[in-house]
């Protein structure tokens, strides 16, 4: 008996003291500065990347560099980047690190579309509907991709897109913005005018509203979230843009194909960027072939590129295809950022990816050649300072 009242009042000081060390402000400040992340008890991950080479995409390629990694961010990035003690370096030698690839638009993953003829369905949502378990998203990591563009399908206004890392274990570890855009699939006839331009009245001069159709469009209206517009002909393009005169703040992105460039006069007066497939077609009538991303970015019009097909095989192949156009007249330059940071801007998200700056998500590549050389192959992919892959078949420094 006498033992157990010992051991009654030994834990009876130590919760007194407990409370009083979290009570006590010194107590509180003590343990403030031993937690470093917030609530988990874990400094926060320090990565240094080190390569001989360094292609920023926006601010050049930086020779013998260092990409310091603070968590999720980039924290520091150049050739004098004083490297702290704790940090875990990669050592990348004489590869090359570039920003993980960007596809503004797919539908990996997703259901097929929806049926029937034009119609709104604003308030349909792919956040609502992700399923992070399809085995498809790990070939598009190994492809290079660290950002999909998810849209919805269908005729009229189809829906809400989302924007994915792919990689998770859940919607919500895969979520960058569940609410990513408006994707409108267009072409110029009178049904499909009428329910687009009931769709806009239904949200213009408003400001908020209860119905969940309505609401979405006007974050559309008002620029809150991009608003893609997928038209097959230019034709349907000028229809389009004649109906959407006064669009005021919509940020709209224009999905185009075949023959684009004849309306590029226009799209460059407008200001209005476009995603295209990286392909190489016939002319229409005719057995000459053109490369219509190079003819509308030396027309001023800015791209951003997507495989030529939508499955994951495309997505695999979206490099060499991008090779392609290169070797057929499209500026190199141009090629990087119509993979990286122009749909990044389109999906109005380039404040934190596409491009390796300080401050932006740690999502890049280790590449062991030039990201528009067919044979380079992938050697790591890291998203948001996580190595999320690593080719088992990796070459020696």
């Amino acid at each position: 008996m006498r033992g157990n009242s010992r051991k009654m009042v030994l834990l009876a000081w130590v919760s007194f003291l407990s409370t009083l060390a979290w009570t006590c402000p010194l107590g509180r400040q003590a343990s403030a500065r031993a937690d470093t992340s917030g609530t988990s008890g874990t400094p926060e991950r320090v990565v240094a990347i080190k390569a001989d080479r360094i292609d920023t995409v926006t601010n050049g390629v930086i020779q013998n560099g260092v990409i310091l990694i603070r968590g999720t961010k980039i924290s520091e990035i150049g050739t004098n980047v004083a490297i702290p003690g704790t940090a875990e370096i990669i050592d990348a030698g004489k590869q090359t690190v570039f920003p993980g690839l960007v596809s503004p638009v797919s539908d990996i993953g997703l259901s097929s579309a929806q049926r029937g003829g034009p119609a709104s369905h604003a308030r349909y949502r792919v956040a609502d509907v992700l399923y992070p378990y399809q085995h498809e998203y790990q070939r598009v990591l190994q492809a290079g991709f660290t950002t999909l563009g998810l849209v919805p399908r269908g005729q009229g206004v189809a829906g809400q897109g989302a924007v994915i890392r792919p990689a998770g274990r859940s919607r919500e570890e895969m979520l960058v913005a569940e609410s990513g855009m408006i994707w409108i699939e267009f072409r110029a006839d009178g049904r499909m005018k009428d329910v687009i331009r009931k769709a806009l009245e239904s949200a213009k001069n408003k400001e908020t509203s209860d119905d969940p159709d309505v609401a979405a469009m006007i974050r559309a209206l008002q620029g809150k979230i991009p608003t893609f517009v997928s038209c097959a002909r230019p034709a349907d393009t000028i229809h389009l843009l004649d109906l959407l005169k006064e669009r005021d703040k919509m940020k709209l992105v224009l999905v185009l194909g075949i023959e684009s460039h004849r309306i590029a006069e226009r799209l460059v007066k407008e200001k209005i960027p476009v995603v295209i497939p990286a392909s190489i077609e016939f002319e229409l009538f005719t057995l000459t072939r053109i490369n219509e991303p190079d003819l509308l970015a030396r027309a001023g019009v800015q791209i951003a590129c997507v495989p030529e097909s939508a499955d994951v095989e495309g997505l695999e192949d979206f490099r060499r295809q991008m090779a392609a156009l290169v070797k057929c007249g499209l500026d190199g330059q141009t090629a990087r950022k119509a993979m990286t940071i122009y749909p990044a801007e389109a999906l109005g998200l380039d404040y934190r990816l596409g491009s390796l700056e300080k401050g932006k998500d740690a999502n890049l590549l280790v590449l062991d050649g030039d990201v528009l050389d067919a044979t380079t192959t992938i050697q790591k992919v890291m998203i948001e300072g996580k190595i999320v892959y690593e080719n088992p078949w990796e070459k020696s420094q």
